[in-house]
This record gives C-alpha cells, structure tokens and sequence, in this order.
C-alpha cells in the first residue's frame, strides 16, 4: 500500500511516501542490505536496476514494499551488478518477534538535500518500532550545475565515438557505464550515461542505438542500427 503526504515545516514543504506491506525478517534484512550497498555507492533504485540490465525499476518497487517477497536472489543479482564481491549488513532483532510475518510501514521523507528512510515494525503488542534508518542525497538538488552539463557532454563524446567506430554487438548497461568511466576523468554516473543513452535512442538520425528487451529475465542490451 502507498500513500504521499505533503506538510509544512519550517516554512518548508517536506513530502512523506508511506508504504505499507507484511514482511519477514529475512525480508527485511534483504531490503535493509539492498539500500545499504545502493545508497553507498550514491546511486538511485532506477540506476541500480539499470546496471543490473532491468528494463523496469524493480529495486525503487521493492523499496517501496510493491513486490511481495524480498528474495536473495535479486541481492545477490544486484551485489553483481553493482560490481562487488560481497555484501554486509544485517539487522539483529528484538527477540520476541518470532518467526512469520509482520506489518511494516517504511517512511521516506524528502527534504531540500536528504532523502531520509525508515522502516518500521509492528510487534506482537502493536507497537510500531524503527528496524532500520538510511539517508541519502536528494538527486533533485544539484549543486553544481554546470558540473553536471560537463559530465553529460563528456559521456555524449564517448559515446558518439564509440557509436561510429567501435559498437559492432549489443552492449549491456554495465558495460556502456564502465566503458565511460575509464575514458573521462569525470565522476560519470549511471544517470548521466542513462540520459544519453534514451538521447541516443530517440534520435531520427542514423546511426543511432535501439533498446533491445529480452522476454527472458527482462534483461536490455543496446544495439547499434544503421537505417
């Protein structure tokens, strides 16, 4: 279940998602581990899923408790995708939530800079406690703008090249965003490559790149089209 409320602090406006579904504590600590390693590496749930070659945005669902089971396949799924050999984080529970599954709420409140979330679990007596708190940067606030314009033209670059000389098979999200990282000096984001990409993929022009779907796994691959 999900919900939005806006309200005034400060003069400010603050925006609070609520979302509500039963989870298990291996669900939870699956969940926890997942925006533990994302939120470490400054990435967004919709850049996570696109290095991990998915076509929709299945961590930002799974963060938002709209999946039913947290499975440690998808964990381990994303630990390679993001390139890592391993993962850590667990939560050690309260001992009189036993087995079985519980109503959780997560919370996430935006403010100018901070995205905050927390999760929280509901005991046997119906008390909400906090299982876990994460912050993160608000990708909305940008401090430096130009910053940002300059990583965009050096991706677009690298790509443009890499586009009429070099792109001869269908290229995996990962590959296309290791590919940029190792020709600029600039601190490349997945978001940055996924802008150019949907650029790329809109052009009228050739050549151009065509986002490929697979039926199977729902995996996307970019290939090069020449008319």
């Amino acid at each position: 279940m999900e919900n939005q409320d806006d309200i005034l602090l400060g003069g400010k406006v603050i925006r609070t998602g609520h979302y509500k579904a039963d989870l298990s504590r291996p669900d939870i600590n699956i969940l926890y581990s997942m925006m533990l390693l994302r939120i470490s590496k400054g990435y967004l749930s919709e850049e996570t899923s696109f290095l991990m070659g998915m076509s929709s945005d299945i961590i930002g669902r799974l963060e938002k408790l709209l999946r039913k089971r947290m499975t440690a396949g998808i964990l381990l799924g994303m630990v390679a995708g993001l390139g890592e050999r391993s993962f850590a984080g667990l939560i050690v529970f309260s001992s009189d939530l036993r087995g079985g599954y519980f109503p959780c709420h997560m919370v996430r409140t935006k403010r100018k800079k901070i995205i905050e979330h927390a999760l929280y679990v509901m005991d046997s007596i119906g008390t909400e406690r906090l299982a876990f708190k994460l912050f993160e940067q608000n990708p909305s606030y940008i401090e430096f703008p130009n910053s940002e314009d300059q990583k965009l033209k050096a991706v677009r670059e690298i790509l443009d090249v890499e586009l009429n000389d070099n792109w001869s098979s269908s290229k995996t999200p990962i590959e296309i965003c290791q590919h940029c990282s190792l020709l600029t000096d600039q601190y490349v984001l997945p978001r940055h490559v996924m802008k150019v990409l949907g650029e790329m993929t809109s052009r009228r022009s050739y050549p151009k790149l065509l986002l490929n779907k697979s039926n199977e796994g729902r995996k996307i691959t970019y290939e090069k089209v020449t008319s």
